[in-house]
């Protein structure tokens, strides 16, 4: 029935915009007579990314004032052969994600970055949708089957704290959403088949007449998984349209439905009367963005609504029928503006509003039924940040940066967070220092206990520091931009007050001030275009990067202090090609390497105790292919086609994320995209 009704709503908002859009699109005044030609591109501004910066593959970092952040574009992901979000993002160095099959995602965590997610509940490492929350609130989980690959226009990966861009957290992972950029119009289709009987479809039309826009797409993904019970699916409908209400103020609206299921596959040796999961997850999210642009200011104010029912059916292997459902609600605002008063300068102010609302149901067969109501959470982050830009005989460019942000949250204490830093460049080369606190506040999951029981101290949560990190970042790189790049970062992480809630003590604690977490690394990429307008080389694109983590380490209040992490691999690498000849066909192909991975889960508990080879997983070296054809017919307005086909793990190598899971060998998959204007 939520279908049903939220596909009459999709198409009730679908026909009501375009209408809109024919209506008025032809009116080309905009007050005062203004032509609709000289308004700026409608945006979709969320306050993460610096505009003017040309792309670069997900290997290579962005370089902004404030620190660096890696970009994975729509194309990007489109090349990989991605069939879900987490598959998306496997190319950023430093970045892991974890599934126990081929598409869909389970609970737990299942997204680290350097070694940063393997605490559960945690909310380490946060994605957001449009700029803002939009994952697991109770257990910090990235939730990853509420987002379609069809709506994402582009991912951006912070892997360090920065406050001046993002509030909570040790690192994010925000999606910028899909929309209709230039005049005209456009309609998409696809279709994409394969191995283990996955099918996936999408189609999408845009418009953008005059002063109004409108992108409005329908997806659905599944597979009958490479072993039996590991089926998986996923359906959205998305919408996002925009309008100029004058030369500086535009008005955009987003609207996103998606339900997905994705079953448990069995564990290699699990017993046959074992009961497996299943998980299913509805998400309705929505966002409300009034954007301004003048000549020296520019900014947003944004709002949001986040409501997710997630059901983990089974959730007892031994017991039918027991199950639970994660009831997710929150909405928020955000507010900022950057100023450019003068030259070479800019600041930054704004302010973010969360609030969240939660509780867990969790229903026995052969006890009673628990719910777990959580505190309403409410946190406000007012931040600003400053910048300059100085230039000296022409070629030195020196760009220092300060900022701070505020966290005043109603139940657990408040703080602030500095970060700093300088760029400096000369000609092609660029280095940059940074140093940023990280705050980290506990998901919810961690008073579960005391809400079952309703038996929440708000002053006694007030009592216990949020976690915190010490972020220290330096880097250096050639970039001869359209041609060849190369660069080398090292970062060092110093995690403190670390929350535990495994004790004799039903209210979490910090651990002692001897505990820490310290993980120090050395970040490399590398890329190579060459375009020579010749049949058999057209272009040819190389990339690389990798993650070198040279320090692991986590002290418990036990003194003993651990070398070895859940899901941080002392070194990871991407290698690929893209070769484009005959001006039609194109050739990719990567190579990715995990060495040194353990799995497992990294508990709150006050003392720690070493991995041992049962935890070691199999390092893994994955090579994929894929050979793509392209073409236009104008005459029927087809602008950009595609048929392609892909060939991953083409050595049927097995490895896997959690023991006992394999992931599949050789698969395959064939398809096709249209795109239509």
């Amino acid at each position: 029935m939520i279908i049903k009704n939220m596909k009459t709503c999709f198409c009730i908002i679908l026909f009501f915009s375009l209408c809109v859009c024919f209506l008025y699109g032809q009116d080309k005044a905009v007050n005062d007579d203004t032509d609709d030609e000289s308004l700026p591109v409608l945006t979709d501004d969320t306050g993460l990314t610096v505009d003017g910066i040309i792309p670069q593959p997900p290997t290579m970092p962005v370089s902004t004032p404030y620190g660096p952040h890696n970009e994975v574009s729509a194309q990007e992901i489109h090349e990989q052969g991605a069939l879900d979000f987490l598959d998306a993002l496997n190319e950023v160095p430093g970045l892991m994600t974890s599934s126990p099959g081929m598409l869909g995602s389970t609970t737990g965590s299942n997204l680290f970055i350097r070694g940063r997610g393997s605490s559960h509940p945690s909310l380490d490492t946060v994605t957001y949708f449009d700029g803002v929350p939009r994952y697991g609130l109770i257990y910090g989980q990235s939730m990853a089957d509420s987002i379609p690959l069809n709506a994402v226009r582009g991912v951006d990966v912070f892997k360090g704290p920065q406050p001046s861009s993002f509030g909570a957290g040790y690192g994010l992972v925000n999606v910028r959403p899909e929309y209709q950029e230039t005049q005209g119009w456009q309609a998409k289709a696809g279709v994409t088949g394969g191995s283990w009987k996955t099918l996936a479809e999408n189609v999408a039309f845009g418009l953008r007449r005059g002063r109004f826009d409108i992108y409005a797409s329908q997806s659905w993904t599944g597979t009958g998984g490479h072993v039996v019970h590991s089926n998986a699916d996923q359906q959205s409908y998305y919408v996002n349209g925009g309008i100029w209400i004058n030369a500086f103020w535009d008005l955009r609206v987003l609207f996103n439905y998606v339900h997905a299921k994705t079953e448990q596959p069995p564990k290699i040796g699990q017993s046959k009367k074992d009961i497996l999961s299943t998980f299913t997850t509805d998400s309705i999210f929505s966002t409300v963005t009034a954007n301004n642009t003048y000549d020296k200011a520019e900014g947003f104010v944004k709002v949001y609504i986040n409501n997710n029912d997630f059901k983990w059916l089974d959730d007892e292997p031994r017991i039918a029928g027991d199950w639970s459902a994660q009831k997710l609600f929150a909405v928020g605002a955000k507010l900022k503006e950057t100023l450019r008063l003068f030259s070479g300068n800019e600041l930054i102010a704004g302010v973010d509003f969360d609030y969240i609302k939660a509780s867990n149901e969790d229903h026995n067969t052969r006890s009673e039924s628990v719910t777990s109501i959580y505190p309403d959470l409410v946190l406000v982050s007012p931040y600003a940040a400053m910048s300059h830009y100085f230039e000296l005989f022409k070629r030195l460019r020196i760009i220092p940066q300060a900022g701070v942000r505020g966290y005043i949250h109603t139940v657990w204490p408040s703080r602030i967070a500095p970060q700093a830093g300088i760029v400096i460049g000369y000609k092609d080369i660029e280095a940059n220092f940074n140093y940023s606190l990280g705050i980290i506040y506990p998901a919810p999951g961690l008073i579960q206990n005391l809400a079952a029981r309703n038996s929440v101290n708000i002053d006694a949560l007030r009592d216990v520091r949020p976690e915190t990190v010490y972020h220290y970042e330096a880097g250096i790189a050639y970039n001869k931009k359209g041609f060849f790049s190369v660069g080398a970062s090292w970062f060092y992480d110093d995690g403190r007050n670390r929350i535990i809630s495994m004790g004799s003590s039903p209210v979490p604690q910090n651990a002692t001030t001897a505990a820490y977490f310290r993980i120090g690394g050395i970040e490399w990429n590398t890329s190579l275009n060459i375009e020579k307008g010749i049949p058999l080389l057209e272009r040819l694109s190389l990339f690389a990067g990798g993650t070198w983590l040279y320090n692991i380490e986590a002290k418990g209040e036990n003194d003993f202090i651990m070398t070895r992490l859940p899901y941080t691999p002392f070194f990871s690498a991407t290698f690929g090609v893209k070769w484009t000849l005959l001006k039609t066909l194109t050739l990719r192909a990567d190579y990715k390497t995990l060495l040194g991975l353990y799995g497992g889960s990294l508990d709150r508990g006050a003392s720690f105790t070493q991995l041992n080879e049962i935890n070691k997983l199999d390092d893994q070296h994955i090579i994929n292919l894929r050979v793509s054809y392209q073409f236009k017919l104008k005459k029927i307005y087809l602008d950009e086609a595609e048929i392609f086909a892909s060939f991953n793990n083409i050595l049927n190598y097995e490895y896997e994320y959690y023991a006992g899971y394999k992931m599949p060998g050789f698969t395959f998959m064939i398809g096709c995209q249209l795109k239509f204007k």
